[in-house]
């Protein structure tokens, strides 16, 4: 049995980043397939969507866009073909398009979502290096926002704290310590995963308070140049 990982975040918060890394643990964790449903339509930068070959390898499928994946041609064109692999319970990484908008395509999902059998995580990725997720109040404040608009509830908090090339282990600790006070205002809801490059994590593993961490070497979504 798959599991139905519903990703939220601000614009910036690295939540497609976030998508593609847990679509290759899985991948490579669980014999099963996996595929990213690529909903944003608001960012025309930085889409799991430009990544379609590098993710076949891997055994994952990008689906989402009613252009077959045609990232010359921005349009607002969504199929929902993906639907009917929820329902049949596979694993299924719904990547949103940032911000509120993203609740609003995700509203065409809920009947596939309510037929499946596989259990749901619904995950807020929160970067404490952006403005609109800067303190564990304005965090908290963006998940009541999501709940509010939605009629599913956020399971859990993604801690994704980074300054892109220039993160460091104190910006992770950072935003970790953010997160976590965001979930105690929140209920008590766990912090899930945090998401850090390897050379990091093997200085502050202990440190690492999440129920799992996804490590990379480098980051999926950009180049080293970027």
């Amino acid at each position: 049995m798959g599991r139905i990982y519903i990703v939220s975040g601000f614009y910036g918060s690295g939540k497609t980043e976030f998508c593609v890394n847990l679509a290759m643990k899985l991948a490579q964790t669980y014999s099963q397939p996996v595929t990213i449903a690529d909903l944003d339509v608001i960012n025309p930068y930085f889409r799991s969507r430009e990544k379609e070959a590098q993710l076949a390898a891997y055994g994952i499928r990008i689906m989402g866009n009613a252009l077959n994946n045609n990232t010359g041609q921005d349009l607002p064109a969504v199929s929902y073909a993906f639907t009917s692999n929820i329902v049949r319970g596979e694993n299924v990484i719904l990547d949103l398009a940032g911000g509120e908008a993203g609740i609003k395509l995700l509203a065409y999902c809920y009947n596939a979502i309510a037929a499946s059998p596989a259990p749901i995580e619904f995950l807020c990725v929160v970067n404490a290096f952006r403005p609109e997720t800067s303190t564990a109040g304005k965090m908290a404040g963006f998940v009541n926002q999501i709940n509010a608009m939605s009629k599913l509830t956020v399971t859990g908090l993604v801690n994704n704290g980074h300054m892109l090339h220039d993160t460091t282990a104190k910006h992770i600790l950072a935003s970790q310590q953010a997160a976590q006070q965001a979930a105690d205002m929140l209920g008590a809801i766990p912090l899930r995963y945090t998401m850090l490059r390897r050379d990091i994590y093997e200085d502050i593993a202990d440190e690492i308070v999440s129920d799992e961490a996804l490590v990379f070497d480098k980051l999926a979504m950009r180049e080293d140049w970027q």
